[in-house]
């Protein structure tokens, strides 16, 4: 028997995280798709490829979040919905775990692929609430400051994450967490 499982994200932090991990200037994070990022600034600024000034040049979240509708969301692995990589109908999982819950839930895949060691789930801090997370805070922030146009947009791209993994959008007072009845 193979148990199968996966780990999911609120898609608006997961987006913002792509963002700050793939994108953005941050000094922690960011620059490892600078190739996407210079692509953005080009597209949105109007900036010739290939001009020197595009290797200093960082897009504001901004500019990243008209991009993806620009582009509706299909630009690379780590901006697109969650639901086109899980390949949902075709893989049958075990569990599906809420990257806001891998400590609790984490124990119990441990324990059904015989494992105890929890560095295979990643660096998330599972000891702060995930609404306090960086990139939940700043997606609260971020979302807010866009033209709710733009983020109706957004939301259609993802609609089908936030619908098939229930999760709870930004305005809700449990984002970025799951919702369950």
């Amino acid at each position: 028997f193979v148990f199968i499982f996966t780990f999911v994200r609120n898609p608006w932090t997961r987006l913002v995280s792509g963002y700050r991990d793939k994108l953005s200037d941050e000094i922690t994070q960011g620059g490892a798709k600078r190739s996407i990022g210079a692509k953005i600034v080009s597209e949105m600024r109007g900036i010739e490829p290939g001009n020197v000034k595009l290797n200093h040049l960082y897009p504001t979240f901004a500019e990243y979040a008209a991009w993806l509708v620009k582009h509706r969301g299909n630009v690379n692995v780590h901006f697109s919905p969650q639901n086109e990589t899980l390949c949902i109908p075709h893989a049958k999982y075990d569990m599906i775990i809420p990257l806001e819950y891998s400590g609790p839930l984490g124990t119990e895949v441990l324990r059904r692929i015989h494992a105890d060691n929890t560095s295979v789930f990643g660096s998330y801090d599972k000891s702060s609430d995930p609404r306090l997370a960086k990139s939940a805070l700043f997606a609260k922030q971020w979302l807010s400051e866009l033209k709710s146009e733009l983020v109706e947009e957004l939301y259609d791209i993802f609609r089908t994450d936030f619908t098939l993994l229930n999760y709870s959008n930004f305005t809700h007072p449990d984002f970025p967490l799951p919702l369950y009845s």
